[in-house]
């Protein structure tokens, strides 16, 4: 891990420990063992443990989306066949959205024909606890719920409204294989074009 992605780790953990100790709706929890846990509903209300399944997990990753960000919706298909993937091989994904409405999002679901689970956080506990900043942008957490990457998926987005029809560098995959052969993560690329995310 490289210092300055260390020292973003640092600066995350203690924002997360200020998220752990304020959130009134206690879906940050955090024992004793440094382990980070987080309980988010999809659209239909059921709840998903998204962090801190150790025993369960190899590592879990988050995408952040948005129903109208159309980089996004063009790499659905890619973000499911990597769900399918790296599943197979131990590995969660979910995608996440903010401030969207429960209808919209199985709206969505439906649509894109979206494989793996899609969760409500308003609040951005998740974003807040990696530092994403922006739609689309990725997150890999280990098992004990602690942020190793966040960055872009792939290269495609050039700026907004440009976009290659295909990418030459897929960020989010290189770090997952790196991540599998117990290999030092590629460095993050940040996202450079997207909608930003609804943090305040």
């Amino acid at each position: 891990m490289n210092s300055s992605f260390q020292g973003a780790v640092l600066f995350m953990y203690a924002v997360m420990m200020f998220l752990i100790t304020s959130c009134e709706r206690k879906t940050v929890h955090h024992d004793a063992e440094k382990s980070i846990s987080i309980l988010l509903p999809d659209a239909n209300g059921k709840e998903y443990q998204i962090l801190g399944r150790a025993s369960e997990v190899k590592a879990t990753v988050v995408v952040f989306l948005m129903t109208d960000c159309p980089i996004a919706n063009a790499m659905l298909p890619d973000l499911n066949d990597m769900a399918a993937r790296y599943g197979a091989q131990g590995i969660s994904f979910y995608g996440i959205f903010a401030g969207e409405q429960p209808d919209k999002i199985l709206d969505h679901i439906k649509h894109y024909q979206i494989t793996f689970p899609c969760l409500l956080d308003d609040e951005c506990l998740v974003a807040k606890l990696c530092g994403a900043t922006r739609v689309p942008e990725a997150a890999i957490f280990d098992s004990d719920g602690m942020p190793i990457y966040c960055g872009r998926i792939d290269d495609r987005a050039v700026k907004t409204g440009r976009m290659k029809p295909y990418p030459a560098e897929r960020n989010l995959a290189d770090a997952l294989d790196a991540l599998l052969k117990n290999r030092k993560l590629p460095p993050a690329k940040q996202v450079t074009a997207g909608c930003y995310l609804p943090l305040d």
